[in-house]
């Protein structure tokens, strides 16, 4: 079988993936394949509110590595089994740009959670230090009464920055440990 001429491509879509996953986490379940672009092949999908769905759409190159992808339906993920189905391109890109993923420069952005009581830009720009934050990158959110909802999303220089970032996950600042969803692929900051 080969690509078609409609642009169908080697996809697959996910389901059943941890909220915590990451693209190196989908590309080492599929370990034995070749994902097209590495991490940058994984596309996540998110609910409405910006929350991981525990699906994504991934890229193969060729036919064999589709084939061999397909192998790994209800394979195991950490203590989640993982259901792989045969996509199209088509419908990857339909059901990103249908949620606004497409198009959007949103690879360099993480989402914070758990932050401190009081955490501000700087103890932010202290967590991630050695990593480089885009001018005006940091943004605290907040409540419907202005007090601070414990999430923020920090914009960094590049994909590559954000995805150390994300080596950052579950470490500790001002004693409470800081969990990421990232990127938030669809999330628009104002």
């Amino acid at each position: 079988m080969e690509q078609s001429d409609q642009g169908d491509g080697f996809v697959v879509r996910v389901r059943g993936l941890p909220w915590s996953a990451t693209r190196d986490d989908v590309v080492n379940f599929f370990s034995a394949v070749s994902v097209m672009g590495g991490p940058q092949g994984v596309h996540f999908t998110f609910t409405r509110d910006g929350r991981p769905s525990g699906e994504a759409f991934i890229e193969f190159a060729t036919v064999d590595d589709l084939e061999a992808a397909l192998r790994k339906h209800n394979g195991n993920m950490g203590r989640r089994y993982v259901e792989v189905f045969r996509s199209k391109k088509t419908e990857m890109d339909w059901v990103l740009q249908k949620s606004g993923q497409i198009g959007a420069k949103v690879d360099a952005v993480v989402r914070l959670r758990g932050l401190p009581y009081g955490c501000g830009k700087e103890d932010i720009e202290q967590f991630f230090s050695g990593l480089q934050i885009a001018t005006n990158g940091i943004t605290l959110t907040s409540d419907m009464e202005g007090r601070s909802s414990g999430e923020a999303f920090v914009e960094f220089t590049s994909a590559e920055e954000a995805d150390k970032a994300l080596g950052r996950h579950r470490q500790a600042m001002a004693h409470r440990s800081v969990g990421r969803v990232g990127p938030p692929e669809g999330t628009t900051l104002y």
